[in-house]
């Protein structure tokens, strides 16, 4: 025990820690014992109750299955129900588990009786009992069965049903006095505990207390002792015997003391020495000071030195160039003011202190004033001169100023520009004039390095001027893929190459990231892509077509070229080029076959048909009537589809010819409202005619086919009949024609490609009325050259309505007559000369003419006919164009024209070849196109004969 004290003597903080380990271990004990009691408590209380508990509820599953075993038995009585009686065992089974279950329990004699009763009972209840009673409500005997399942007191049920809430009862006042010496038991612990606390409070403020003591007092006592030596008065310490810290202090605070008196005099000795050292340091320290104010003038020097140079070096504008020139010299030289000029023929300048007036006063004394002499030495030199009024200021006295005249030439020795400093009242040295030329070394090379500057950027923009101005989309590309330029009709054809900020620098993955977005398939372009940039093809292929989807559909065919330097790759250059157009029209080309193989073939197959019928079968005469109006038809079907394509085609070549005349449109749309008429059985045409006296200029075939093909299409396009409505009148000066029927209608987006030719709309209901798409396109063509103009107005589903409108002619003559004076004459006496080259054609036009009371002379030869002509002397000639080799219809033209016997004899020319102009050179006004009805030539030929 002796040991411990000295060891816990030794160290204050041992004295602290052994003091705060016994409080602590003092509380944690009762604490401990407090919990142990209240736990134990707590579980004996628990078991008591839970199996209390438990057997409560035991009994009572008993007492319920016990019931339900009753109930389920009387209800199988009453209503001999199958699901009354299964849940009568189910109940059973339950209540043999729960008396199992009871059983291993603790149980009183009386309890144990009860459940013995219990089982006895339902064991005779369900051999017994239960069978006869089964067997009395199976042949309803029901007096018997309510004096066998009669229930007395004494029954074993109704005993365990009242031993159940007797239980109940017994248990819930065990419980409540279980709760009661619970609380109790808890609450003398607690006060066991509250009172164990007060007691180690009271122990430990003790040792508090003594530690306290034991510390403060011998504390307060050495500050004490360490104020007096401070005020200078030394005297012992009680403290230097104790073995703690507190006397370890003291015996080191003795010896403290001690020390500071022995070295009281070195110190002042050494005081006196750091206040000469501090003298010599204060001289070294002005020294200093004066270094620093040179440095820093130095640095100043340095720091402008370093702006011109930075300006220099990245400047590439030539006025801030100069400006930022003559405001560094004139900062670097401290001069007053300064000039640099510029010696082009636009004599640019900047200045600093220097008015502009005087500025323009230098330049135009450039060739005659102080520049001259540096213009031919080519070397600066300095002028001292009297200072002017403005220079001098308030002064009174004379003053002089200095000006340096400096000379900057380029890298050919020529002199480019020159610049002039002035310092007012201060000399220039040479030092600075050395330092000076230097400087103007660095400004020539800026001068020269911006000339560069202009001259590449003037072939860049010209380069980009030339790339803009290529119709096809030009895309450079490094090694990598990554786009370096583009020309604008690139943007155009790719517009996020306008949308990306980074264009100019477009990574590959994001060049293929917006090509997902935009081309219809990026699955065939970017492997495309890809291999060209890694091998230069992409499976020996160089070009590529590719569909853009947004914001408008085209194609753009891709081909690419790799670029060399030197013998070495550095990048490829891909040209983007719009076929869209081409691709169109391969495309109609592709369709315009397709269309017209089943056109043409269509009819052709019909007309062998019925041919082949009308030869090798003998037919009644009303069905070979109605297989040749059939034949006839369909080669007016044919002969309208080939008229079609020859007028497109010189619609498109601008052979197409126009007899302008004037005419009055009524009997024309009379004509052909009888004509559609016809072939409209399901429709009904009806026409109100608000201008019946308007005089248009026209070609009357012309118009007559623009009505005949809008009625046709308003036939067509309504296939389920109804009514076809025309309206024609006058409406500010123009003569308007409108067909309105009410059919299928036009899609919205169909209406913009109405008018182009081989256009048709790609709709199901439309795909077997057939057509070519050139009607609409040949009516436009020929309304415009009327100098009119055609409208369309429709409703999807609904029906259209197409508006001519044709300026109405000034009246000056009397329009051509729709009818004709008749002359008699003898056909028989009018001699024909037909020269055509077609043997069925021939014997075909020769057999009308025939019929028609002509007399005919045949030549399918042109060199006969030639040889014949003069001999035979005819009233009229009828010609076809394409002859046999060597001769054609002109010839036999020009014969007749040449000779004058023949001059004035009539000529008819009957060709395929839509020549009206050439012909009209000729003198020759009748000209018919095949193919035409035989009919045509005979009305011809009367024609001319009136």
């Amino acid at each position: 025990m002796g040991k411990l004290r000295r060891y816990l003597n030794k160290r204050i903080t041992r004295q602290f820690v052994a003091m705060m380990m016994l409080s602590l271990s003092l509380i944690l004990i009762g604490a401990v014992l407090v919990v142990v009691s209240t736990v134990t408590a707590l579980r004996n209380y628990s078991a008591e109750t839970t199996l209390l508990r438990e057997k409560q509820e035991l009994v009572s599953a008993i007492a319920d299955h016990s019931k339900e075993v009753i109930l389920r038995a009387r209800g199988y009585y009453v209503y001999l129900s199958d699901y009354e009686y299964k849940q009568l065992f189910v109940e059973k089974a339950a209540l043999d588990q729960n008396l199992i279950e009871i059983k291993k329990m603790s149980l009183s004699a009386s309890e144990k009786e009860v459940m013995q009763n219990i089982e006895s009972f339902f064991t005779d209840y369900f051999d017994e009992l239960l069978p006869k009673a089964i067997e009395y409500a199976k042949t309803e005997n029901y007096a018997a069965l309510r004096i066998l399942v009669s229930a007395g007191e004494d029954n074993p049920v109704n005993k365990l049903i009242t031993y159940s809430h007797d239980l109940e009862s017994q248990v819930r006042h065990i419980s409540e006095q279980k709760n009661d010496q619970l609380i109790q038991k808890l609450s003398y612990l607690a006060i066991i505990f509250i009172v164990y606390i007060l007691f180690i409070l009271i122990v430990s403020t003790l040792l508090t207390r003594r530690v306290a003591k034991s510390i403060g007092i011998p504390l307060l006592s050495l500050t004490s002792q360490a104020r007096n030596f401070a005020n200078g008065d030394y005297s012992e310490l009680e403290l230097k015997d104790r073995e703690d810290e507190l006397g370890e202090l003291a015996r080191t605070f003795r010896m403290m003391m001690i020390q500071i008196q022995n070295k009281e005099e070195e110190l002042v000795a050494q005081n006196e020495e750091l206040m000469a050292q501090q003298d010599e340091l204060h001289a070294q320290q002005e020294e200093l000071q004066l270094a620093v104010g040179v440095m820093e003038q130095n640095e100043n020097y340095l720091e402008k030195r370093n702006n011109l140079v930075q300006s220099l070096s990245n400047t590439l504008d030539q006025t801030e160039l100069l400006e930022s020139i003559i405001t560094n010299i004139v900062s670097i030289t401290q001069s007053d003011k300064g000039l640099i000029v510029m010696l082009d023929k636009n004599h640019d300048f900047a200045s600093v202190g220097v008015s502009e007036q005087a500025a323009h006063q230098f330049i135009n004394s450039l060739n005659d004033g102080v520049m001259l002499r540096a213009a031919q030495s080519k070397k600066a030199y300095s002028i001292v001169r009297d200072c002017s009024i403005g220079e001098q200021g308030y002064h009174e006295s004379p003053m002089q100023a200095t000006d340096l005249i400096m000379p900057i030439l380029n890298a050919s020795q020529e002199m480019v520009a020159c610049m002039m400093i002035t310092k007012v009242n201060r000399v220039i040295s040479k030092q600075e004039e050395d330092e000076i030329a230097g400087m103007m070394i660095q400004v020539s090379l800026a001068f020269d390095k911006l000339e560069l500057y202009e001259i590449s950027e003037k072939q860049r923009l010209m380069t980009s001027d030339m790339l803009d101005t290529i119709q096809e989309g030009i895309q450079l590309l490094d090694l990598d893929g990554t786009t370096l330029q583009i020309n604008r009709k690139m943007s155009d054809i790719l517009p996020f190459f306008l949308d990306d900020t980074h264009a100019a620098k477009m990574p590959f993955e994001h060049f293929n990231a917006h090509i997902r977005s935009v081309v219809a398939q990026p699955e065939a372009l970017i492997p495309f892509m890809e291999g060209l940039v890694q091998y230069g093809h992409y499976q020996g292929m160089r070009n590529i077509t590719y569909e853009i989807t947004e914001p408008d559909r085209r194609f753009i065919q891709i081909y690419c070229e790799p670029l060399y330097r030197n013998g070495v790759k550095f990048g490829l250059l891909l040209v983007h080029r719009d076929i869209t157009k081409e691709y169109e029209v391969d495309r109609m080309k592709s369709e315009f076959v397709s269309t017209v193989s089943h056109e043409l073939r269509t009819p052709l197959a019909s007309v062998l048909g019925f041919a082949e019928l009308l030869l090798h079968r003998e037919l009644k005469p009303e069905r070979q009537r109605k297989y040749m109006m059939t034949i006839h038809q369909e080669a007016r079907r044919l002969t309208t589809l080939i008229n079609d394509f020859l007028d497109l085609q010189r619609m498109e070549s601008g052979k197409q010819t126009y007899e302008m005349k004037l005419i009055s449109l009524t009997s024309l749309i009379t004509e052909a409202i009888e004509v559609q008429q016809l072939s409209a059985s399901n429709h009904q045409i009806t026409w109100q005619d608000d201008a019946a006296n308007a005089i248009v200029l026209a070609d009357r075939d012309k118009l007559h086919q623009v009505i005949i093909n809008l009625l046709s299409n308003a036939i067509k396009y309504s296939p389920n009949g109804g009514n076809i409505d025309i309206v024609s009148g006058m409406n500010n000066g123009q003569y308007f024609i409108r067909i309105e029927d009410h059919g299928l209608g036009i899609p919205p987006e169909a209406m913009k490609n109405l008018f182009n030719k081989f256009y048709r709309v790609d709709n199901t209901d439309r795909r077997e009325i057939g057509g070519t798409g050139l009607g609409l396109a040949i009516v436009k063509e020929i309304v415009t050259k009327h100098e009119g103009k055609i409208d369309v107005q429709s409703e999807f589903g609904q029906g259209s309505i197409f508006t001519v409108s044709l300026p109405i002619a000034e009246q000056s003559t009397q329009a051509e007559s729709e009818t004709t004076s008749s002359t008699v004459w003898n056909e028989a006496s009018i001699q024909v000369m037909l020269v055509e080259n077609d043997h069925n054609l021939a014997t075909l036009l020769s057999d009308e003419l025939l019929a028609s009371g002509f007399q005919v002379h045949l030549f399918k030869e042109g060199t006969l006919a030639i040889n014949a002509i003069e001999k035979l002397n005819p009233d009229i000639v009828v010609v076809d164009l394409m002859l046999e080799a060597g001769v054609t219809g002109w010839d036999i033209v020009s014969k007749i024209k040449k000779t004058d016997l023949l001059l004035n004899i009539p000529i008819i020319i009957s060709s395929a070849f839509e020549e009206k102009e050439k012909a009209s050179q000729w003198g020759i006004t009748e000209f018919l196109v095949k193919p035409y009805l035989p009919g045509k030539l005979s009305a011809a030929i009367s024609r001319m004969l009136r």
